[in-house]
């Protein structure tokens, strides 16, 4: 653990709360706290009288409110650190799944001395205590999110430190690198240019593998958050008939009125193994609605970030569209006219024809979704990224420059010490926390 972060972990000396199951009402629902035994000890008390907790034993007791009445009774289990999720003293109360009870229980211990945590706290003391490194962290979130099986198997692989030991492969061999350049700076008439070539071509491997885990990262974002699927064309071409057929239920009005969409509408659905957020937009036309422009420009602005494009269309005088081009009528059309379609490289559907259309969009986005490690991440991709341009900059000088280029694989180096998270700053740490849930 680098120096900041030391001393990072060792500001924390309060105890914090929080609600760890999902809101709404359920069977069971979980609080958990975490922080310092000698910070934890009396809210524990306060909460549970003089209940004797056994390290990861469950027991059976009641939490107190200030007039020592009993709030719920449920099980309660307490992690001693430093083997515990945070790394400190853990426990959790696992009561019954009532809002109302799980929140004046959350109170109770903030008015015995705890703190309501903020989200990703626990995850982000767990960081802070060596408990997992940044990209272990982001492979949690991933976990709680994944919206297939496949995106869960990426998670595990990434918190079970697939990527990480890749990483330090990558390092490690930059370290080889950068030691026989600056060994031919410090003795020149030892070290023959020509003898560091097999390093150089080291290099150049090193940084191929770096391009190639840049380029994984739209692949491993769409597995984890699914890929975004944007049907778009003109007004009345049939977009929400297709949008409902795709779903299986009725989500968008379908009207012959043209302009009845102002918005983009969207849902998320799993076809085959692959998340897919379906996006339906407003019809593409001139408008003088000022309500209608911004819909119409919001179509735009969700084609220009969308992974696929299915252009629905009536069937009549198709025009070349970039992306997954569907004609939805196909019922209007003429035999002939719809094999004409085809031919042009449509895929021509009706509302029967939605499993043809399901197939073309899950093969759309498994086709560029190379094997192996994949980036899920933005801040994945820019480590990776950040490593590989310097590399790019020591391979560019090479032996004419063998001390700049060996402080560009030092700048490598960092950028992937920076990834795992062996050197961050506190910036890092706000970035990567603030989307986490409260009790995570």
């Amino acid at each position: 653990m680098s120096d900041l972060l030391s001393r990072a972990a060792a500001l924390i000396d309060d105890a914090i709360v929080a609600v760890s199951t999902p809101s709404g009402r359920g069977a069971v629902g979980i609080v958990r706290l975490s922080g310092p035994s000698g910070r934890l000890d009396p809210v524990l008390s306060g909460l549970l009288g003089d209940v004797d907790l056994a390290a990861r034993r469950m027991v059976l007791a009641n939490v107190l409110d200030a007039d020592g009445e009993p709030i719920d009774r449920g099980l309660v289990v307490r992690f001693p650190g430093p083997r515990s999720y945070t790394g400190e003293e853990v426990v959790e109360l696992h009561l019954h799944g009532n809002p109302t009870l799980l929140a004046a229980v959350v109170d109770r211990a903030c008015a015995l001395g705890a703190r309501a945590a903020g989200p990703g706290e626990f995850t982000r003391r767990a960081v802070l205590h060596g408990q997992v490194d940044l990209v272990q962290a982001e492979a949690i979130d991933a976990l709680i999110r994944a919206e297939s099986v496949d995106a869960a198997k990426l998670a595990r692989r990434h918190l079970d430190g697939e990527l990480q030991a890749g990483l330090r492969e990558l390092r490690d061999a930059l370290i080889v690198v950068a030691a026989a350049l600056e060994a031919s700076v410090d003795f020149p008439e030892e070290i023959e240019p020509h003898e560091l070539a097999p390093d150089l071509a080291n290099l150049e491997a090193v940084r191929g593998r770096l391009a190639e885990l840049e380029a994984s990262f739209h692949a491993g974002r769409r597995l984890v958050e699914g890929a975004r699927v944007v049907l778009s064309g003109p007004v009345n071409a049939g977009k929400s008939t297709l949008f409902n057929a795709l779903l299986g239920h009725d989500r968008a009005i379908v009207s012959e009125h043209p302009g009845t969409t102002r918005d983009v509408v969207s849902e998320t659905v799993v076809w085959d193994g692959v998340p897919v957020r379906l996006e339906y937009t407003a019809g593409i036309r001139e408008a003088a609605d000022p309500v209608e422009v911004v819909g119409i420009e919001r179509s735009r602005s969700a084609r220009r970030g969308a992974d696929v494009v299915i252009e629905v269309r009536d069937g009549i005088n198709p025009s070349d569209v970039k992306g997954l081009r569907v004609a939805s009528r196909g019922d209007l059309l003429t035999v002939e006219g719809r094999a004409a379609l085809v031919d042009a490289g449509w895929l021509v559907a009706s509302p029967t024809d939605v499993a043809a259309v399901k197939r073309a969009v899950v093969e759309a986005c498994r086709r560029d979704a190379p094997d192996g490690t994949l980036l899920h991440t933005a801040r994945q991709r820019d480590g990776v990224r950040r490593a590989r341009e310097a590399l790019d900059e020591a391979l560019a000088v090479g032996t004419d420059e063998p001390v700049l280029a060996a402080l560009a694989i030092r700048d490598a180096g960092r950028a992937l010490e920076e990834l795992v998270g062996t050197w961050v700053d506190e910036a890092v740490l706000d970035r990567l926390f603030e989307r986490f849930c409260i009790g995570k």
